[in-house]
């Protein structure tokens, strides 16, 4: 008698274990793992990277770069050109979007979300670093360098919800440095 009365009980508990182990497979919480170049099957149903509006953000801060000023500022013992603090601002904008990613996640340091992630930022941290400036002749060049850092981070990743993340981290650092005024946001090192 006692044991029916444990039987469903015992359906239920396994039943819990069982979405357990299967929720605990986040690919995104896993380490990162070897990637192979996406088949043209992966290709066809990604989400694309970069977006359409990936692209337009992108044309837009070119187009905004050059409206600004290359006269020198100072600010904090520091001084920089107008196109320089702009750069800066989507270094720091794109740090806190990464952030703010890897926070409400919560990433381990060796999950293949966080690990993506910090490359990307890296590879653009690089690029910012080393291109500071815009002027109307490289202009298309600077638009498809910015472009070509995210094509390539995401060209063997076949999760669209990290895809999505890379795409939203460069939109959101681009539109809220053009959107920015506020010249006391730290210098990135």
């Amino acid at each position: 008698m006692k044991l029916i009365k444990l039987l469903p009980i015992m359906a239920i508990a396994s039943v819990c274990v069982a979405g357990q182990v299967h929720a605990a497979q986040d690919p995104l919480m896993m380490p990162e793992q070897p990637a192979a170049p996406l088949t043209a099957e992966q290709q066809d149903i990604s989400l694309a990277v970069p977006s359409e509006e990936v692209k337009a953000v992108v044309s837009e801060f070119a187009a905004f770069q050059l409206g600004m000023s290359n006269a020198l500022i100072q600010d904090d013992n520091r001084v920089m050109s107008g196109q320089q603090r702009y750069t800066n601002n989507v270094l720091y904008y794109m740090n806190v979007r990464r952030s703010w990613y890897i926070t409400s996640h919560r990433y381990k340091k060796d999950s293949y979300a966080r690990v993506a992630l910090d490359r990307l930022y890296l590879d653009y941290k690089e690029f910012f670093t080393n291109h500071t400036t815009v002027s109307d002749m490289n202009k298309a060049e600077y638009e498809n360098q910015i472009l070509a850092i995210l094509e390539k981070n995401t060209a063997n990743m076949s999760n669209d919800e990290l895809r999505f993340y890379m795409n939203e981290m460069v939109i959101y650092s681009l539109k809220e440095a053009m959107r920015d005024d506020n010249n006391r946001v730290k210098r990135i090192r």
